[in-house]
């Protein structure tokens, strides 16, 4: 393989929006081509992401191109066929998280990457986010003991209210919702910070908003989660308390609190980091700084400009280099926080606390 991985990008949305142009920027990638899933007009998709190559059949893209690595950013319930097609193809693949539409599904992308010879990446990209890799280096240093708690929890100013086409984000049947969306982000955070799985869990879903106004003045129908929440033990002995509600008016944003032996650590907003311990009260601690942006990088690609580039560094090395570190989120991580969906959805179905399944 060349220095430059060669990439097919499944998905204009995420992926032509923000992947295309900060990998178009990197020197390590190289946008073969890009494929819409919705049946996009090719040449709007040319001018906004970039990429010459602009099909309307994913499938005819994996058969036409030679690709090292296939990014899918489409709706979870086409990434299991997606992967197992790009992995009978040769290619390396990189999935949106959430990672399918159930741990089943997950299990047998994990399978079919073993048969390839190939590698997975989950796009948990704000793993790399400063201000999340300062709580791991806290957490894994011991500065607070023994963990005893975590809280985390989102409440967000809800785009539910904007009037909009309702996309796969908000059918259920398609894999949208909350708990997909932003707790898979939440539970990879959750165990990775702790180096610790999810053990057992409690969760409650809701649709607090089920209908909406579509652009064409109709009404619409939402299937999918709003809000959830969820209480939990982690092996070692840690519970959680982690969950997010979207639809308000005005949201308070993002707080991370672990609390140990020794000490406590509070993140608000993935911005601030602060430390408190036996001996000292809650202060603020020294971030690295944060890459800046290229000037050209248009919106919304600025915004995930840090984390996007830190993932793609990781996911560069192991397949250009065979260094797969234990920052990069592979296919295992994205099966281990699946299981705790499933879980959270079956608690919500059958209102009891689910074990999760660890295989």
């Amino acid at each position: 393989m060349a220095d430059k991985i060669r990439v097919g990008i499944i998905g204009t949305g995420f992926g032509g929006n923000v992947q295309a142009p900060i990998m178009r920027r990197h020197p390590g990638y190289e946008v073969v081509a890009i494929a819409s899933v919705a049946r996009g007009h090719p040449d709007e998709i040319k001018t906004r992401t970039g990429v010459e190559r602009v099909y309307t059949d994913w499938q005819d893209m994996l058969d036409r191109e030679q690709l090292d690595l296939v990014s899918i950013t489409s709706a979870p319930f086409l990434h299991h066929d997606m992967a197992l097609e790009a992995y009978r193809h040769g290619c390396h693949v990189l999935c949106e998280k959430p990672m399918a539409m159930d741990s089943a599904q997950s299990q047998a992308m994990i399978q079919a990457r073993d048969r390839a010879g190939r590698l997975g990446f989950i796009d948990f990209e704000f793993r790399f986010l400063p201000a999340r890799l300062k709580a791991k280096e806290l957490i894994a240093s011991d500065v607070l003991g023994r963990v005893l708690h975590v809280s985390y929890a989102g409440v967000r100013s809800g785009s539910v209210f904007a009037p909009r086409r309702l996309g796969w984000l908000d059918q259920k049947e398609k894999g949208g919702g909350i708990l997909g969306a932003l707790g898979s982000h939440m539970f990879d955070s959750l165990t990775w910070w702790l180096d610790s799985p999810v053990e057992t869990v409690s969760g409650q879903l809701a649709t607090f908003i089920p209908t909406a106004t579509a652009d064409d003045g109709q009404p619409a129908r939402r299937t999918a989660d709003d809000a959830f929440w969820t209480i939990g033990t982690l092996r070692g002995g840690a519970t959680f308390a982690a969950g997010v509600t979207a639809p308000t008016r005005q949201g308070a944003g993002w707080r991370l609190e672990v609390y140990g032996t020794d000490g406590t650590l509070v993140m608000t907003d993935d911005r601030e980091v602060l430390l408190g311990t036996s001996t000292a009260p809650l202060s603020p601690v020294d971030l690295p700084p944060v890459p800046a942006a290229p000037p050209d990088l248009p919106e919304p690609a600025s915004r995930y400009y840090t984390p996007m580039v830190g993932l793609l560094d990781r996911i560069y090395d192991a397949i250009v280099h065979g260094q797969v570190g234990p920052l990069l989120p592979v296919f295992e991580d994205g099966h281990r926080v699946q299981a705790v969906l499933d879980a959270v959805r079956r608690s919500d179905a059958e209102g009891k606390r689910i074990p999760v399944a660890t295989s």
